[in-house]
């Protein structure tokens, strides 16, 4: 097949995955449905299809959605193909302003998300001020070690916080994996008018996306300013990352390993690589909670066990690679 048919047939193919995964999804579980049933209000398989499995499934491809674009936004920001929001702390500083905000606002709930983007935010500028002091914005070495001190004191402080308040963090253990067990219509409201507006910014910044991997020189000679690219990138990141973790807790992986993955099939060109993540991202996570829904049914995992499964092994890879090439 020539390369002119290879990107359609390729988003094709992962659409109808994704759709034959949905599928399985809502109509696979520990309860078994009566089909005749599912839109007769009240009854069993009504309440399960909708508002159970259906919000589920929303959840899944939500976040999928939300931290795969989000890893590839940070590693655009970064130059840095080892950088996600799990790594770099983006996701820990969201984690931390969303327990923080259960401790002292337990009944605004609603506003659990605007109090996530502000963490990763907070986050995320705390990586490039330590970047800075470097003299290395964006450099490898740099942001990620700065990520990784700023993601050690997150994971403190969230450690610290549930010893000081044990009742509001009970929950902690579940919410630190990562999956949407608790998931409900309601809780999903906000964060999906979040997650489409970084989506549609996210899309809207892929001309940029393509000239910051020249190098920072190249495109101060086309006449933008690098570093402000770079903290447009890493907002529009912690926007979608943070929405996610509002709800799906802290999931690992997923905008590290779909990223990779999205570049290495689309050649590069970044508003393919956006298309493909926004596919394969659902489908990852989505696919990593229906394990978590019938592996030890009607028992069930949270989904980030799956998702690390999955990471860890292809992070050590990429660590084997680079060490390869250096």
């Amino acid at each position: 097949m020539g390369s002119k048919y290879r990107f359609p047939s390729l988003v094709m193919l992962l659409s109808l995955l994704l759709v034959l995964v949905s599928i399985l999804s809502l109509f696979t579980g520990s309860a078994d449905l009566d089909y005749s049933g599912i839109f007769e209000s009240g009854s069993g398989s009504n309440i399960i299809f909708f508002s159970l499995r259906l919000p589920r499934l929303f959840a899944a491809v939500l976040a999928g959605f939300a931290l795969s674009l989000s890893g590839l936004l940070i590693q655009s920001a970064s130059s840095n193909d080892l950088a996600s929001g799990n790594i770099i702390g983006i996701n820990a500083g969201a984690g931390f302003a969303v327990l923080l905000f259960l401790v002292f606002f337990p009944d605004l709930f609603h506003l659990l998300p605007f109090a996530a983007f502000a963490g990763a935010l907070m986050a995320c500028a705390l990586v490039f001020i330590i970047s800075a002091f470097t003299k290395s914005i964006g450099s490898s070495g740099s942001l990620i070690l700065s990520g990784v001190a700023v993601n050690a004191l997150f994971n403190a402080l969230i450690s610290t916080l549930s010893s000081l308040f044990p009742d509001v963090m009970s929950s902690y253990s579940s919410f630190s994996v990562g999956g949407f067990a608790s998931v409900y219509a309601s809780s999903l409201i906000v964060p999906s008018f979040l997650i489409c507006a970084g989506g549609i910014l996210c899309f809207s910044l892929s001309p940029v996306m393509n000239i910051i991997r020249l190098g920072d020189e190249i495109t101060s000679s086309m006449g933008y300013r690098p570093f402000r690219i770079r903290i447009i990138l890493a907002s529009a990141a912690a926007l979608l990352a943070s929405s996610a973790v509002s709800f799906a807790g802290l999931l690992g992986f997923v905008g590290l390993v779909i990223p990779h993955l999205a570049r290495f099939l689309s050649g590069g060109e970044a508003l393919r690589s956006l298309v493909i993540s926004a596919l394969a991202g659902p489908l990852l996570v989505l696919s990593a909670d229906l394990l978590a829904r019938t592996v030890i049914s009607p028992g069930e995992l949270p989904a980030g066990i799956f998702l690390s499964i999955t990471g860890v092994p292809f992070l050590i890879f990429l660590l084997v690679r680079r060490k390869r090439y250096d």
